[in-house]
C-alpha cells in the first residue's frame, strides 16, 4: 500500500471512531439523567426533557471530530504525532511523490501505532455506557423506596392526591453584591438571614408558588415557580425586617425569617506624616505625605486633597489640589504616599496649607463609602511675628474655631456647581451635604451670637426648644428680646422705629436666615440654587463686622437651689433603715420582658409560635442591642427542633440577656483580719 492509501484507510477508522465515541459519550448522559429523574420520581415529560442533553453533547463531540473529512488535516495530524516523517507523508498524501519521499513516508510504522490508540479511546466510553445502563436497570426498584416517596410528599402531593404545606422545609439563597467580590452561599431552614445591603436573598422550597404568600413587613411579594418549586427573591433592606411566609393550604403554617442587614462601613484613614501641624519661617523643600487606609470589604481608590488658603480676616482666596491619586482594586488595606514640593506652591507669609488624605470604597449600593483622615496645617508665619525676643507658646486652639469661613463655603460650593456635569446624582448628593453640615455649624455660631444677644441660652446641638429651627423674622427677635429683659426684672426699652436689639443684630439676623436657605438647597443637592442666599449672608456677616460696638449688661445666672435657704430645713427625723437606691424603668426594656412573658406563656402550647414571638422581638432588638437578638436568634432555632432540656436552657439564657449585667451589692464589710 502506498502511503496516501494508508492515510485514507486511518481516515475512515478516525470517522468510525469519533461517531462511536459521541454515541457512546451521549448515551451514557441520556440514560445517566434517566437513571436520576426516575430515582426522584420525576415526571415523565420532565424526565424526557432532561434526556435531550445527551443528544446536544453527542452532537458537541461529533462536531470536534469533523475535521478528519480532510485527508490533508489527517496527514497533519499524524505528522504532528510522528516528528520523524519530516513532512514527507504531508508531500506524498498531496500528489504523487519520488520513491525516496513514499520510502521515507514508509519507513516508520505510524499506522499501527495510531490505530491501536484509536481503538483504546473506544474503551472508557465504552466502559461507562455498560456501567450506566446496569444501574438504569436497578433504578425502577428504587424508585419505591423512601427516597420518591419524601421527593413526592415535599413536592405538594402525596398518596390520595392529598396537599402537602410546602413551608415544610425552606433553602436560602445569599448572593452578594458585586462589589463586595463574596461567594454565593446557601442556609437551609434558617430563622434570621445576616447579609450585606443590598444583597439578593432568594427563599425557596418545593411545591405550588400558588399556595404560598410572602410579605416583607406590610408590603407583598410575589412568589415564582421554577421545576415545580416556589421562590421569593427581596432585596436585603437597610434596616431590619420580618419576611413573612404563609401557606394557603388547610392546615398551612407561617413562618417567618429576620433579614439583618450589615451595613459597609466608610474607610478608615489615619494620616502618619505629617504628623502634627507645623509653623515655618520660609516654605521650600518637599514635604513627605503618607496614610494608612483599611476598609472592611476593599478600597476602590485614595488621594490627598490640599487647600492653600491666602490671606487674612475675611479676606481669603483659596487654592486646592488632589495629588497622588491611586485605585486598590478591592484590597482591604494600603498605604498612599506622595511628596509635595512646596517650592511649586509659592507660598507668602501668613499663607496655611491644609492636608488630608481620602479614601473611597467599591460600594456601588449605598455609597461609595468615603472616609477622610484629620486634617495637617502648614503655616507660613508673617514677618512681624519674630520681632519680640521672648515669644510664649500659644494655646491649642479652639476646635469649634477650625469651623469653614462663609467664603470658604462659597468657594467649595462654586467648586462643586462646575463640576456637577460630570458627578453622578449619589455623589452630588454626598459632597453637597458635607457642604450643608458646614453651613449648619457655621449658622449655629451666628445663632449663638444672636440669641445671647437677647439674653437666651446658646443654641445646643440640635437647637434649643425655644428657638425656631427654621427662620426668625425681627418680630420673633424682638419678642424674644423682651422676654429676656422681662426675665433679667427690668423692662428694656424696645419702643421706637427700631430698637438698640434690633439694630444690632438685623444683619446677623439676615446672615442666620440666609443661611437656612443654603442649607436646604445644599440638602437637596442643589449647589447653584445655594450660592445666592450664601452671598446674601456674606455680605450680611460683613456689614455685621462694620456696624458699631455695643456691649450690652451680662444676664445673671440663673439659681436652680438657694443652698443657703435649703440647709437645715428638711423634715426628716432619722431613722435606721437605709435608703435604697430607686428603680428607673427601661420603657424598651418593659416593653422586651412583656413581650417575653407572652412568648413563654406560647412555649407549653405551640412552639413554632413561640419561636415566631421571638423572632419579632429579635427584629426590634437588631437596632440597640446587638448581644440579645444573638441570644434571641439562638433560642428561636432551638425552640423549633431542640429538645426540651435544651429549650430551656436557651430560654434561661435569654431572660439573662434581658435583665442586663447582674448588679453587685456589698451586704456586709470586707473582712480585714482578727483584731
Amino acid at each position: 500500500m502506498t502511503a496516501r492509501e494508508r492515510v485514507m484507510a486511518l481516515q475512515r477508522l478516525l470517522l468510525a471512531v469519533v461517531v462511536l465515541r459521541a454515541l457512546f459519550i451521549g448515551a451514557s448522559l441520556a440514560l445517566l439523567v434517566t437513571a436520576v429523574a426516575r430515582l426522584l420520581a420525576l415526571s415523565p415529560r420532565a424526565t424526557a426533557l432532561a434526556a435531550t442533553t445527551g443528544l446536544f453533547v453527542a452532537i458537541l463531540v461529533l462536531r470536534r471530530g469533523l475535521g478528519a473529512r480532510s485527508i490533508e488535516r489527517v496527514a497533519l495530524w499524524v505528522e504532528e504525532r510522528h516528528p520523524a516523517l519530516q513532512y514527507a507523508l504531508v508531500t506524498a498524501t498531496e500528489a504523487p511523490a519520488p520513491p525516496d519521499v513514499e520510502c521515507q513516508a514508509l519507513a516508520t510504522p505510524w499506522w499501527d501505532v495510531e490505530r491501536r490508540g484509536l481503538l483504546r479511546t473506544l474503551v472508557a466510553p465504552g466502559a461507562v455506557l455498560i456501567a450506566v445502563v446496569l444501574l438504569l436497570a436497578l433504578v425502577p426498584s428504587a424508585s419505591t423506596s423512601s427516597i420518591a416517596q419524601r421527593v413526592r410528599a415535599v413536592a405538594g402531593t402525596g398518596a390520595g392526591g392529598v396537599v402537602h404545606d410546602p413551608l415544610a422545609a425552606i433553602h436560602v439563597t445569599v448572593r452578594p453584591p458585586a462589589y463586595s467580590g463574596q461567594a454565593e452561599r446557601s442556609l437551609d431552614d434558617p430563622t434570621s438571614v445576616d447579609a450585606l445591603v443590598g444583597s439578593r436573598v432568594i427563599v425557596s422550597g418545593p411545591g405550588d408558588a400558588e399556595l404560598v404568600r410572602a410579605t416583607l413587613d406590610s408590603s407583598a411579594v410575589a412568589a415564582s415557580r421554577a421545576d415545580d418549586r416556589w421562590a421569593v427573591a427581596v432585596v436585603m433592606p437597610a434596616r431590619p425586617m420580618l419576611l413573612r411566609l404563609r401557606s394557603t393550604t388547610q392546615g398551612g403554617r407561617e413562618r417567618l425569617v429576620v433579614l439583618a442587614p450589615e451595613s459597609d462601613a466608610p474607610p478608615a484613614v489615619t494620616l502618619l506624616a505629617p504628623a502634627r501641624d507645623t509653623t515655618v519661617r520660609a516654605a521650600s523643600g518637599a514635604l513627605v505625605l503618607r496614610a494608612q487606609l483599611r476598609d472592611d470589604i476593599g478600597l476602590r481608590d485614595a488621594n490627598f486633597e490640599i487647600i492653600v488658603s491666602s490671606g487674612q480676616e475675611e479676606t481669603f482666596t483659596f487654592r486646592s489640589a488632589v495629588l497622588a491619586h491611586r485605585t486598590f482594586g478591592g484590597r482591604s488595606g494600603g498605604t498612599l504616599e506622595a511628596r509635595l514640593s512646596l517650592d511649586s506652591l509659592a507660598l507668602k507669609p501668613g499663607d496655611i496649607v491644609q492636608m488630608r488624605a481620602v479614601a473611597r470604597d467599591a460600594n456601588d449600593v449605598t455609597g461609595p463609602g468615603v472616609g477622610s483622615s484629620e486634617t495637617r496645617a502648614l503655616r507660613v508665619a508673617r514677618a512681624g511675628e519674630y520681632d519680640s525676643v521672648a515669644v510664649e507658646a500659644a494655646p491649642p486652639g479652639d476646635p469649634e474655631g477650625q469651623v469653614l469661613s462663609q467664603r470658604m463655603l462659597i468657594t467649595l460650593t462654586e467648586a462643586l456647581a462646575n463640576r456637577r456635569r460630570s458627578m453622578d446624582r449619589p455623589t452630588l448628593l454626598t459632597e453637597s451635604r458635607r457642604i450643608a453640615a458646614d453651613q449648619a455649624r457655621l449658622r449655629k455660631r451666628v445663632g449663638d451670637v444672636v440669641f445671647q444677644r437677647t439674653g437666651g441660652q446658646p443654641l445646643g446641638e440640635e437647637g434649643d426648644a425655644g428657638v425656631p429651627e427654621g427662620k426668625l423674622t425681627p418680630e420673633q427677635l424682638l419678642e424674644r428680646a423682651r422676654g429676656a429683659g422681662n426675665d433679667a426684672g427690668s423692662p428694656m426699652d424696645v419702643e421706637g422705629d427700631e430698637t438698640p436689639i434690633l439694630a444690632l443684630n438685623k444683619p446677623l439676623l439676615e446672615a442666620f436666615n440666609a443661611m437656612w436657605d443654603a442649607g436646604r438647597a445644599l440638602e437637596q443637592g442643589e449647589p447653584s440654587q445655594a450660592l445666592p442666599p450664601m452671598r446674601r449672608a456674606l455680605a450680611a456677616i460683613e456689614r455685621a463686622r462694620q456696624a458699631e460696638r455695643i456691649y450690652l449688661r451680662g444676664r445673671p445666672a440663673a439659681v436652680i437651689v438657694d443652698v443657703a435657704r435649703a440647709r437645715l430645713a428638711g423634715k426628716d427625723k432619722g431613722s435606721s433603715a437605709v435608703s435604697t437606691e430607686r428603680f428607673t424603668a427601661d420603657p424598651a426594656a418593659r416593653r422586651r420582658a412583656e413581650s417575653f412573658a407572652r412568648a413563654s406563656a406560647l412555649l407549653a402550647r405551640d412552639r413554632d409560635a413561640a419561636a415566631d414571638s421571638l423572632l419579632v422581638m429579635r427584629v426590634a432588638a437588631l437596632g440597640d442591642s446587638p448581644a440579645l437578638a444573638a441570644v434571641l436568634d439562638t433560642a428561636a432555632r432551638v425552640t423549633r427542633r431542640g429538645s426540651a432540656e435544651d429549650v430551656a436552657l436557651a430560654w434561661a439564657r435569654v431572660r439573662r440577656a434581658l435583665a442586663g449585667p447582674p448588679v453587685r451589692r456589698d451586704s456586709l464589710p470586707a473582712w480585714d483580719g482578727a483584731p
